[in-house]
Order: C-alpha cells, then structure tokens, then sequence
C-alpha cells in the first residue's frame, strides 16, 4: 500500500488541530462546555426515551441463559462500560466486561454463545468495529442490544434491540457517555427484575440512579469555580496523569481523553495499584486521584503519601467529611455521598469542568499542544 496525503486525512477523520486558537478546535470547546452542564437534563430525558425498549429488553431476556455481559465500544463509550462493570455485575449476578470493540471484533467472538448479551456502543452509530462485535455474537446465539444517540443509525438493523439515548455530542463527549452509562445500569435493573433477582446485590441502586441527575447538576454548579481556578494555576502544565481503582479508572479516563482532545495536552489515565508498580510520577507532576469510596481509600491514602514524597502536584477528589488526604496533597475537592456503584458519574464531572477551563486557560496564554520529546 502506498501512503498518500489524502490517505492521512480519511483515517484522522478529525477536522480539529492541535495549534493555538484552532477556530474548529474552540468551536467544538463551547459546544463541549454545553453540553457538559446538561448532563442532568440529558440523562433524564434519557430515562423517558428507552422505558418502552427497556422493558422489551427485560421481557426477551426473562427466561434466555445469561452467563455473561460484553459492552463493546471505542474511546469514551467503552469506557462508559468499564464505568457501569460494578454496577451491572451486582444487578445481573454474572460477569461484565468492557472490551475495546476493535479487540472484540478481531479476538474475543470465538468464545461468545447463547449465553452473551453484547452491548454495542457508537455514539454515531456507524463504528464499524461496534458493528462487527454486534453481529459476530448474534452469530454464535447471543443476544445483542445497540446504543446510541443517533436516531436511524446504521447499527440499529444489526441488534436485536437497541436504546437511543437523548443527548448530543457536538463538543467531545460528556452528557453522550454519562447518559448512556445511566441507561446501561437502568437496564441493567430491568433486566434483573424481569428475571426475578429484584435489584440483586445493588439495593436501592434505581432510586439512586434517578436522583442522580439533580445531583450532577448541583455538582456542576458547585465545581465550576474551583475547577476554573485551578485550570488558572496548571494552565501551563504540558502533561498529567489521573488515576482510579475499580469503576473508578473510568473518570480518569474520562478525564485523561478530555485534557487531550480539548486542551491539547498529553495526559495518562492508570488504575490506582498500578501507580505502585511503575516509577510513575516524577517531581512537579500534576496527578488527579479518584476516591469515592471505602475499597480504595486506604491505597488512595498510600498513593497521596508517595506522591508528597517525590514531589508531585496532586488532587483529590474523596466524599465529604473525608479530611486524611489533605497534608499530603495540594487541593481536595470534596464530592456528596454517593454509591460506589454510580460514583463514576458524579465524579466524571469536575474532571469534565477543568478540562475545559485549562483550555480556555491555555488559550488566553496563546498555547497550543506542548512538544516532547525530539
């Protein structure tokens, strides 16, 4: 095959630069900055959108075998599985996994079957790889449910269900992948339910899940100004890192792909243990951790110690009233009591906030993406 200009344009598929002012990059920016404080507003018009398929989705899994639940997806929709993984796990009392959809489609269908509800995620609907993954496990018996949050979407056709989840995705995502986690874990229970495991080992979990909206909105409003004052300090930060145990690891990610599509800059997301397994954070560097809940407090305390120990500028974001954190890290945000099992969605929310603040940050300094390396 022979590379040409033209062959670069059709696989980046991205109109956006890196350089400093980019109009299409800050186009999308403010579109972001919409959507991202109407997270509420989307989830519930999300909840009103799929009751009906819901409940088809419930009834035509009543009495099939269920061993095991595949989200598949790419960039952020895959990680909306990682993010709801507890959450489904305790619901349905199987196994729940979030895989990359190009890994799926090309290594993971030869061991699907009768038992395999795979959840295809694509924002547009079109991911060829999300399509792939559908149809190879309809193909060896499983049942497969679409989502997306394009109306008539190709892959559609290609499930034998789908949800369409009411919100939009002009700027990078925010509002298109906590409304499709909300709606994941709201099946979850309906399908649990239909199957007479009431609400399994997750009591309580739908109640929660529906006063979550109000609750990110409160957050979003009580964030604003702390995220945008922080974004003024690290604003000519080239590179950070987030990290989080569990279901978790999903608002670093989140976070992570934030910074690098808004921003531009470089950021890492990592699991929390692995922090400790690696040199990882040098001197001066910027690091978020996330700790909602009992499970990885203790190993978040152990990370805030090492990270004061070799100079890194960290954050936390730990529930109120928790206070051990704070002689061994520069700022902790304290987040309302929430379920381990929904915590990835509230807590995706500060971190979506100052992404976008350190890029207007970025910004009114005239920075474009940092260069490392050679």
């Amino acid at each position: 095959m022979t590379e040409t200009p033209a062959d670069f344009k059709a696989i980046k598929r991205e109109f956006s630069s890196d350089a400093a002012g980019d109009p299409e990059r800050f186009r999308r920016v403010e579109l972001t900055r919409q959507e991202m404080m109407a997270q509420g507003d989307a989830m519930r018009e999300t909840f009103q959108s799929i009751a009906e398929p819901v409940a088809r989705i419930a009834s035509d899994m009543t009495n099939r075998p269920l061993d095991r639940v595949i989200i598949v997806g790419c960039g952020d929709s895959w990680i909306s599985g990682i993010g709801v993984r507890l959450a489904m796990e305790r619901l349905l009392g199987v196994p729940v996994e979030a895989v990359e959809a190009f890994d799926m489609e090309n290594y993971g269908l030869p061991i699907t079957g009768k038992g395999t509800l795979v959840i295809g995620i694509s924002s547009s609907g079109k991911t060829s790889p999300v399509t792939a993954s559908i149809t190879g496990v309809r193909q060896h018996g499983g049942y497969a449910v679409a989502v997306t949050n394009t109306p008539m979407a190709p892959m559609i056709a290609d499930a034998d269900a789908f949800l369409l989840i009411k919100a939009t995705r002009g700027g990078w995502p925010t509002q298109a992948s906590t409304a499709c986690m909300a709606a994941l874990i709201e099946m979850a229970a309906a399908i649990a339910a239909a199957r007479g495991r009431h609400e399994g080992k997750a009591p309580g979990i739908r109640a929660a899940l529906h006063a979550m909206p109000a609750a990110m909105d409160a957050v979003a409003k009580a964030f604003w100004s702390p995220t945008e004052a922080l974004a003024a300090i690290l604003a000519k930060v080239d590179y950070m890192q987030l990290a989080g145990a569990g279901p978790h690891f999903a608002p670093a990610a989140f976070g992570s792909a934030k910074l690098r599509e808004l921003a531009p800059i470089h950021a890492s997301a990592f699991p929390l243990e692995e922090y400790h397994h690696y040199r990882t954070q040098k001197d001066g560097d910027v690091m978020f951790l996330i700790a909602p809940d009992q499970a990885s407090r203790q190993r978040a305390l152990e990370t805030a110690i090492v990270s004061k120990g070799v100079g890194g500028y960290t954050i936390a974001l730990v529930p109120e009233g928790e206070m051990a954190f704070a002689t061994h890290v520069q700022h902790v945000w304290h987040l309302p009591p929430v379920r381990d099992d929904l915590a990835p969605l509230l807590y995706s929310v500060p971190l979506h906030l100052f992404s976008y603040h350190v890029t207007k940050a970025r910004d009114a300094l005239g920075l474009g993406a940092p260069r490392l390396g050679l």
